[in-house]
């Protein structure tokens, strides 16, 4: 439970922070909240976003030292503590990561659908997903599961509603692309659960909903102040009432 060595050692940054756009910043934070929600309380599953994993004892930091470590968008490693990490050190967890998903930006889709997808096979990842949301040559989804050292396709299915996606048999999952029908941010990343027949919450879809709640409690609220001073006007006539009898009577 406790950071090794290396992991400690290690820069667990680059010098330069990578900037994402919009759409690749949503899929990742639908992908990790939802994958980090589906096993909460599980101590033996990690759920990591946008951190190093280091995969080459040889690499000492240096240029030419070894294989570098790659930081995917979202990775998921079961049978390992969940615990805070600076970095993910393969040879002190004693195993890779066994689901990997990359969100391409513009900048780095030759990176992330060649070199790291090459670079994840070695390192021995069972299943490796793609999500190219501004790929308008090829499918934006993709998934593949290492078979013999080289990644093999998974097929695209539909699921619930109609909706495409790819089934991940590491996580029992099947990662979806689900349409808004609005633009500029049509299209979100989320996932399905086949046993459930249900797709699990994100975070695109948590906020909707927390609007939604908010817009109901205040409707609620402005109805409740309405029927206060309706009530309180009531009151007054009657007041009024009780005071022109009384007066009446007096007289």
């Amino acid at each position: 439970w406790t950071p090794g060595p290396d992991e400690l050692r290690l820069p667990s940054s680059e010098e330069e922070p990578v900037s994402q756009n919009t759409r690749q910043m949503v899929a990742i934070t639908d992908g990790f909240g939802g994958l980090r929600l589906r096993w909460r309380g599980r101590r033996d599953v990690f759920v990591g976003a946008d951190q190093f994993i280091y995969w080459d004892p040889a690499y000492d930091g240096r240029k030419n030292s070894g294989e570098p470590p790659l930081a995917p968008d979202v990775y998921v490693s079961f049978d390992v503590a969940n615990r805070h990490r600076s970095s993910y050190v393969v040879w002190e967890e004693g195993k890779p990561p066994d689901f990997v998903l990359e969100v391409v930006s513009p900048s780095s889709r030759r990176r992330d659908k060649e070199e790291k997808k090459d670079a994840y096979a070695k390192m021995g990842v069972p299943e490796f997903f793609i999500y190219d949301p501004e790929d308008k040559s090829g499918p934006t989804l993709s998934g593949f599961e290492l078979r013999a050292g080289h990644y093999r396709p998974l097929p695209q299915e539909t699921f619930a509603d109609g909706v495409l996606g790819v089934r991940s048999k590491v996580l029992g999952l099947c990662v979806c692309i689900k349409s808004t029908g609005t633009e500029p941010l049509d299209g979100y990343l989320c996932w399905y659960d086949p046993e459930q027949g249900e797709f699990l919450p994100t975070l695109h879809e948590s906020e909707a909903k927390a609007e939604e709640s908010e817009a109901r409690a205040v409707a609620s609220e402005a109805k409740a102040e309405e029927s206060e001073a309706r009530a309180a006007a009531s009151e007054a006539k009657v007041a009024e009432l009780e005071a022109l009898i009384e007066k009446m009577r007096r007289d």
